[in-house]
């Protein structure tokens, strides 16, 4: 699972900085002001992988689903005088923690180790400031900076005093948890894109959609 996490990670990565270097030879778009797509709302279903900041007593990785909706506060600005414009976003994102013997054996030591599982869910309720720059007629970049609330639930084995394994459960809340998410958004056409989100404590890659 972690292999495969970073492998998407490093993609995204990738994702990103050919935003930048394909961007770099139409760079006058950023000096139009106003010069995108005018919708009302963005909409945005995604993949989600949690590199980060795992539930109590695992913490590791995770995949899950997520969905965020984007509302511009204005059409141009806050700086009039280049092609961008700020929104406020907000969404869910669910991220599932399976069971991995090795976390268990390292936590736990003795003949049960191979035995015990865990498995987590986390459930985040961003919200953030994003600003958009405009820097192609089929990309832009943006950063997002936010807080979220997080709810989380998990589930162990532990030996039950008369042998053999007891399932316990749990779960918590913390807020106010910081997320920052530098990304960029590649246009298929003039209202359906490609987003991709590289940041903390996330990795996202799904679809656009301007209403």
């Amino acid at each position: 699972m972690r292999r495969r996490l970073l492998a998407w990670a490093h993609a995204a990565k990738l994702l990103a900085f050919c935003a930048l270097f394909w961007a770099a030879p139409a760079a006058a778009q950023i000096k139009q002001p106003g010069a995108h797509p005018d919708y009302a709302v963005e909409l945005e279903p995604h993949l989600t992988f949690e590199w980060d900041e795992g539930p109590a007593y695992y913490g590791g990785s995770g995949v899950g689903l997520g969905f965020r909706a984007s509302i511009p506060l204005f059409k141009n600005g806050p700086i009039p005088r280049i092609n961008n414009n700020m929104a406020i976003t907000f969404g869910l994102d669910w991220v599932h923690f399976a069971y991995d013997q090795s976390v268990a054996c390292a936590r736990f030591r003795g003949d049960f180790c191979r035995d015990w599982g865990f498995s987590a869910n986390a459930f985040w309720l961003p919200v953030a400031l994003q600003w958009n720059f405009f820097v192609h007629p089929r990309i832009s970049v943006f950063g997002e900076v936010g807080l979220a609330i997080v709810h989380e639930r998990w589930s162990w084995a532990n030996p039950c005093g008369g042998g053999g394994l007891c399932q316990y459960t749990d779960s918590g809340t913390r807020f106010p948890f910081l997320v920052f998410y530098p990304g960029a958004r590649f246009m298929l056409s003039d209202r359906i894109g490609l987003t991709a989100r590289v940041g903390y404590p996330h990795v996202t890659f799904g679809a656009s959609f301007l209403l």
